[in-house]
């Protein structure tokens, strides 16, 4: 599969600077140390952003029919459901009656049945059962069905929001090249979630720069890479970024052209609000974040695949480079250390957060970030 011309665009330009050994033309900036330890400033967020953009949510490939996934936007339990003639819808994970729970894990249903007192839904949402219904009177008559939840399936990727959205046209910069990923063909190897004790903004930024991997990485994939060598685009409120790899400076024009590209350069996309694709050479990983607290996160991970595993052989390779990324990279590196900036800022007495020239694509997203926010509480 070839990688899009715009990110090969992109690693031309890094591989002259890695052999310039050019700084990168960029600002360097400031960012209010409140915005990560308030909770009045993630309310703002909660309400601006994730309640109102689109944010993915599945992998289409999750969905079997009668596969009801549980999942959260904007602090809000909703199901996600495969009917059997192949429709994902998405509602409110809440009965009609009484408001209980529907579903807290994901699962395999014929119909989705209230466990305090049995009323019972399709996976279309349809209420079609109600125990003792004369007992009320006519009432139910007017909740018939559970309150469905925006939701759009695109790229082999489900996005969900809590108003009602235009994903063609917040995708819009960057939709051709997320189709280019595979999304829509390749295999769910695992999906994994975990709690971080950190603002969701912080796990965005660790994602955004290449100026920690000597340090933070030294052992796990750092070997691989050039230090502090990164090259990035805006593409709307998205980003699209290459790091460079250790044989880039050495390519030719062929090289990164070819089936090569992505031992060349790791590339990766942020789908604003909170949504990472890492372009790993032989798999791919999509991370999101869904903040629970101004220094609480819930953190997913799927690690798509080109073909579930056919041997033994494969799948020990599969197992050490999910454990390799997920287990050492992510939540041992990377997650480990947003707990520590948490922590740290609370105690730092800086009124501000410092970034330099090689972190200037995280004052993109905490400038879209701020945008976001003040139209909202203008209206």
């Amino acid at each position: 599969m070839q990688d899009h011309p715009r990110l090969v665009e992109l690693a031309r330009r890094l591989r002259a600077r890695v052999r310039s050994g050019a700084p990168p033309d960029t600002t360097v900036g400031e960012v209010a140390t409140a915005d990560y330890l308030s909770e009045e400033r993630l309310a703002r967020e909660q309400d601006g952003i994730f309640r109102r953009l689109p944010q993915i949510v599945a992998i289409d490939g999750e969905l079997a029919p009668g596969a009801c996934l549980v999942r959260e936007v904007a602090g809000v339990s909703i199901l996600i459901t495969r009917d059997k003639d192949g429709v994902v819808r998405g509602f409110r994970n809440a009965c009609r009656h009484r408001a209980t729970q529907l579903v807290d894990a994901p699962c395999t249903l014929k119909a989705i049945v209230c466990p305090y007192h049995g009323w019972t839904y399709d996976l279309a949402g349809a209420l079609i059962h109600v125990p003792h219904a004369g007992a009320f009177d006519g009432r139910c008559d007017s909740r018939q069905s559970l309150v469905e939840v925006p939701l759009a399936l695109r790229n082999g990727l489900v996005f969900a929001a809590l108003e009602p959205f235009d994903l063609a046209g917040f995708l819009g910069p960057i939709d051709d090249e997320l189709a280019r990923l595979g999304c829509d063909r390749w295999p769910v190897y695992r999906h994994v979630t975990h709690d971080v004790r950190g603002n969701w903004k912080l796990i965005i930024d660790a994602f955004l720069d290449a100026y920690h991997l000597r340090q933070l990485h030294r052992t796990t994939i750092y070997p691989f890479f050039v230090d502090a060598c990164a090259e990035a685009d805006q593409a709307g409120p998205h980003i699209r970024a290459v790091v460079a790899r250790r044989p880039l400076a050495e390519a030719s024009d062929a090289d990164l052209d070819g089936a090569d590209f992505r031992q060349l350069v790791t590339a990766s996309y942020f789908v604003f609000p909170a949504a990472v694709f890492i372009l790993h050479p032989d798999y791919l990983s999509i991370l999101t974040c869904q903040p629970e607290a101004a220094g609480l996160t819930r953190f997913s991970h799927w690690m798509l695949i080109p073909e579930l595993p056919q041997s033994d052989a494969a799948a020990a390779h599969w197992a050490r480079s999910f454990e390799l990324v997920d287990g050492g990279v992510f939540v041992r590196e990377d997650l480990r250390i947003v707990e520590a900036m948490q922590r740290g800022l609370a105690s730092s007495g800086d009124r501000t957060v410092m970034f330099s020239r090689h972190e200037h694509a995280s004052l993109w997203f905490h400038r879209h970030v701020a945008d976001r926010v003040a139209v909202q509480s203008a209206r």
